[in-house]
This record gives structure tokens, C-alpha cells and sequence, in this order.
């Protein structure tokens, strides 16, 4: 068995393994990790061009405001490590700002969306020295690549951190941390704290694009682990959760029913749901809180005009 089947297949088991567990719960829940198979990366860049979604508008136009200030932050000669790298829109504007970086590395789940990125980066910057790595990153990464090289700087924009619980975000955060290296620098944006309504039309678009990528890890769950769930008896379910600041996805039975994924049975009781994403909003005090617990200070912080969305740039202390 060569490398890239053994890799398909261990990550194939461990898709198969979350998703019983989670499903194995009193309130079943979903990794949202998951979404981002090649259809649910493609459906988030869409949701990003979306009337409703604020989020993307508004720390794209923050970044043409910063990226100066960063870059000058930033110095000569950088590697950028870029996890959740996507399409990569965001960090060609960085890029473009930036005296000579050195390498690029961007770090993602999706091959497809890794080919693509590393495609429009080498056609802009072809000097450039281009790493990309297939990876969860939500675990730590080992890469030897980048253990002799300075001037390290983790990007991680898009309010990816509102994904997990404030433990959990630590943890990333000091995996982040650790990455970046004594001295590296880590580069966080997250969703401010805003107006309920507004925050709640952002998750549920008038399109129904967002639903669609709910229910899409359904369909990967169809069909990479040969299941048969009838996707059209779940419905999308996106409310805002006052007390822990945090909007949450959910899948909505429609019916009583049972469903068999990898030899096991899951019953669903109609509008029993399957919890899949959280996204948390934070101040920048607590924010800021958070970064300290794991390891990182905040040299600097910016909020676009509309106080929507902001941006820190974080030293790592590890």
C-alpha cells in the first residue's frame, strides 16, 4: 500500500470514527471540520460573496486598511504559514504587502483547494517558495520545512477561532503558537460581538446557500462512508445562543427516523438535532484573554470602521 492510500485511509477511518462518536451522543454532534470537503469549500466561498455574510466584506476591506502596518510589523524575508488556507484571497493581499517573503505555506484538509491556492500564488509571486501541506490543523503540525527558517507568521484570518469553544481555541491557539516558534508572530481575526439579528441573517441567507452546506456534510457522510440518509428529511437550523455568545448550526430532523451509518443504528426522534458548528464572538478583551492563556501577547489590535470584525497581531511566547 503506498503512502497516499495509506494517508486516504486512515483519514477515511477517522472521518468514520468522529461521526459515530458524535452521532453516539446524547445531543449528536458533527466535527465542522467536515464541511470543508471539495463541494463544502466550495459552497463556503460562496457563502463568503453572500449579501448577508458580513464577515469576509468586512476583514478584507480591514486588511486593505492594515496591511501596511503589518508588513512593516512583519519585516523581511518571512515565511507565512497560512492553516485553513483556502482559496488564499486574503493572504495575496499580505503577500502583495510584504518586503520579500521567503516561503508560503498553506496548510489545508482539501487537496483540491491546496492545488488550486498553490496555482494562483505561483502565477502572482512566482519567486515565491511555495510548501503547500495536506493537514488537519486542527491538530499539531510537525513539518521540517520550516524548523531552520526565522521570521515565522502564522495567518490565520476568517474567524476560523469562533469555530471552537474558548478551551479549545486555546489549544489551537498554543498549537498556533507553537508553529509560529520563540519570537514568530501569529495573526488572528475573529467576529466581534454585534447585534443578535445581524449576526443570525449572516447564518441564514435568504439563498439558502448556507443551509446547503450544512446538509452537505450529509452527503459526505452518503457517500464516503456508504450511508443512506435521506438528506431532504434534515432541515438547516442556525439560532444565537445569548449565554455562551456563540451562534450555533444545527440539522433538524424533520421525522422520526433511523439511519445506519458503519454498522450502527441511530435513531432521530422528529426535531431531535444534530449539533454541527458553533461560532463564538468575542470583545477584544476577552479575546485577548484567551491569546494570553495560550502563550501569545497582543502587540497590536485593529476593528474595521463598522466595528464588525478585528485583527491581532499576536507574538508567541513558546
Amino acid at each position: 500500500m503506498d503512502d497516499k492510500v495509506k494517508s486516504e485511509t486512515l483519514m477515511r477511518n477517522r472521518f468514520a470514527k468522529d461521526v459515530v462518536d458524535g452521532l453516539s451522543n446524547d445531543q449528536k454532534t458533527l466535527p465542522c471540520k467536515y464541511f470543508y470537503d471539495t463541494e463544502g469549500s466550495r459552497l463556503f466561498e460562496e457563502i463568503c460573496l453572500l449579501d448577508e455574510y458580513y464577515i469576509t466584506r468586512a476583514e478584507l476591506s480591514l486588511i486593505d486598511a492594515i496591511k501596511s502596518d503589518i508588513a512593516e510589523r512583519i519585516g523581511k524575508d518571512a515565511t507565512i504559514i497560512e492553516p485553513g488556507a483556502g482559496a488564499g484571497i486574503k493572504i495575496q493581499k499580505l503577500l502583495n504587502a510584504l518586503d520579500t517573503p521567503n516561503t508560503y505555506i498553506p496548510i489545508d484538509i482539501s487537496q483540491d483547494f491546496l492545488d488550486y491556492s498553490e496555482s494562483k500564488i505561483n502565477e502572482q509571486f512566482p519567486r515565491l517558495d511555495v510548501q503547500p501541506i495536506q493537514a488537519d490543523f486542527t491538530a499539531p503540525i510537525d513539518f521540517e520545512e520550516a524548523e531552520a527558517t526565522n521570521n515565522r507568521v502564522v495567518f490565520f484570518p476568517g474567524s476560523t477561532i469562533g469555530n471552537f469553544s474558548p478551551a479549545q481555541a486555546t489549544e489551537l491557539l498554543s498549537n498556533l503558537a507553537e508553529l509560529a516558534s520563540k519570537d514568530g508572530s501569529v495573526i488572528v481575526g475573529f467576529d466581534l460581538k454585534k447585534p443578535v439579528k445581524k449576526i443570525e441573517a449572516a447564518y441564514n441567507d435568504a439563498k439558502g446557500v448556507t443551509a446547503q452546506f450544512n446538509k452537505n456534510i450529509l452527503v459526505r457522510i452518503n457517500r464516503e462512508l456508504d450511508a443512506d440518509i435521506d438528506i431532504d428529511s434534515f432541515e438547516h437550523e442556525a439560532i444565537f445562543n445569548e449565554q455562551e455568545s456563540r451562534i450555533e448550526m444545527h440539522l433538524k430532523s424533520k421525522k422520526s427516523q433511523t439511519i445506519e451509518i458503519e454498522n450502527q443504528t441511530f435513531k432521530f426522534g422528529k426535531s431531535e438535532t444534530i449539533h454541527t458548528e458553533n461560532s463564538y464572538k468575542y470583545s477584544n478583551d476577552a479575546f485577548k484573554s484567551l491569546a494570553e492563556n495560550a502563550g501569545l501577547t497582543s502587540l497590536a489590535s485593529w476593528t474595521d470602521r463598522d466595528s464588525l470584525v478585528s485583527m491581532h497581531y499576536l507574538k508567541s511566547m513558546k
